[in-house]
């Protein structure tokens, strides 16, 4: 008796490298992290630079 059924007709093969140009063309201007970003952005301003 069966209990589930995959439907694997809407697969396509792609290299990996293609694969990955997609990825990253549906995540660019994306900000992915924006709790480590507002952490770096108050790092730096907390940086005092010493003259020579």
């Amino acid at each position: 008796m069966r209990t589930k059924k995959k439907n694997t007709g809407n697969l396509i093969k792609m290299s990996d490298s293609a694969f990955l140009s997609l990825i990253a063309d549906r995540l660019k201007d994306r900000i992915l992290f924006p709790e480590k970003i507002e952490e770096a952005r108050n790092y730096i301003k907390s940086i005092k630079v010493s003259p020579f």
